[in-house]
């Protein structure tokens, strides 16, 4: 299980210049081409979003007070409550009718044969176990502040072999393929708020 802080996201531009991408994490970690990625997207206007032809989307609320999605011959989608989400083929034409200003979103490409199997907003007062998919990758964010997620059989923390991670707003903690569970609390006077997102990838060994 790995801490990706917000604040060592990536700032980029959109492919199509019309927004500002924050990139969270991406297989392999570098070059012009990748497996998927994972992102958070500032949209501070209406317009369209850029094409990924070859990649199956989705698209988070993560703040404001939503937008309007036109995708294709697909009906319209309107986001307007925050954690609800949108998926979508890269190369459908898509454009963006924000509500009422900007607005922030989650954004998860996986290249095809690849697909994305869910995001999922979870919320709850006490401590839950959450089941992952077998041989999936599984990425943990946080919606509110003082989220604690503990993988059982990572390294030693002092207290037993379990990797345990604090997430702040919009931390990100991402896990690996042979990731079976993990539980979720809140570490503060508060409900745990956050998604899990689930995906697999053509490039995934079976075995």
């Amino acid at each position: 299980m790995v801490h990706l802080r917000r604040e060592q996201y990536r700032s980029m531009p959109w492919r199509n210049g019309f927004g500002v991408t924050m990139e969270i994490a991406r297989e392999p970690p570098v070059g012009g081409e990748f497996q998927w990625r994972l992102s958070l997207a500032t949209v501070a206007t209406s317009g369209p979003f850029s094409t990924y032809a070859g990649f199956r989307r989705s698209v988070t609320l993560i703040e404001g007070e939503g937008f309007r999605l036109d995708i294709g011959a697909q009906e319209p989608v309107v986001l307007e409550s925050r954690g609800t989400t949108a998926m979508f083929p890269g190369e459908a034409p898509t454009h963006c009718t924000l509500i009422n200003g900007p607005c922030i979103d989650l954004s998860l490409m996986v290249r095809e044969p690849g697909w994305i199997i869910s995001v999922i907003r979870l919320q709850d007062a006490v401590t839950v176990p959450v089941p992952l998919e077998a041989g999936a990758f599984n990425a943990v964010f946080c919606l509110a502040a003082g989220t604690l997620v503990t993988y059982p059989g990572g390294p030693t923390t002092g207290r037993g072999t379990h990797t345990r991670i604090n997430l702040a707003l919009h931390d990100t903690a991402l896990l690996d393929q042979q990731a079976t569970a993990v539980s979720v609390a809140p570490s503060q006077d508060m409900s745990t708020d956050m998604l899990l997102l689930t995906w697999k990838t053509a490039t995934i060994d079976w075995q």
